[in-house]
């Protein structure tokens, strides 16, 4: 720690100002150097802190008054954390667009036309809302009257449904190119 006491800084010529600037930023890369070792955290701890000693109560040197230590120490792993929710967000959205690419893939494959069940078509209205959640322009909302396999997945999980033979007598969403609308 540097002491500097002098009654008036205008009365310092403008050659000790420099000189003594100098100093103080030799020591504070100085102290830069000792302390990247340990990558501390601390405001109390960093270089700064070390050359000028301790801040006075109710401030952060450089940031003004009202800020306080714990504010600093609490918006740095704000920082961490929000870095880390960007990267996590970047990791979803690129598994989102592999599973994206997925099911266009599996989309252009030919399926066995395997028929799983039958039922009445009820509305193909892509605002109509289950669960909350509109069915979407490519699919029909079906009642369904009878299942052939009941362990075919359904479309999208409804009410915690997973399968088919869940759905027997409700209604539910399915794609439209997996319905082959029969007139009677």
């Amino acid at each position: 720690m540097v002491r500097i006491i002098v009654p008036d800084w205008r009365l310092v010529t403008q050659e000790a100002k420099e000189e003594l600037w100098k100093l103080l930023k030799e020591k504070i890369n100085e102290c830069q150097r000792r302390s990247s070792a340990s990558s501390s955290q601390s405001i109390n701890k960093d270089p700064i802190a070390q050359v000028f000693g301790p801040e006075h109560q109710g401030r952060v040197r450089g940031l003004g008054f009202g800020v306080t230590p714990s504010n600093v120490c609490a918006t740095t792993q704000s920082t961490i954390l929000v870095r880390k929710l960007q990267a996590d967000f970047r990791r979803l959205e690129e598994k989102h667009e592999q599973l994206a690419e997925l099911i266009r893939s599996q989309q252009m494959t030919p399926s066995s036309r395997q028929i799983v069940g039958e039922g009445e078509v009820e509305t193909d209205d892509p605002m109509h809302l289950v669960d909350g959640i509109p069915i979407g322009g490519n699919a029909y909302l079906v009642y369904v009257e009878r299942v052939f396999e009941p362990n075919a997945f359904l479309w999208r999980n409804q009410n915690n449904w997973t399968t088919l033979d869940n759905a027997l007598g409700e209604v539910i969403p399915w794609p439209k190119e997996a319905v082959a609308v029969i007139f009677t």
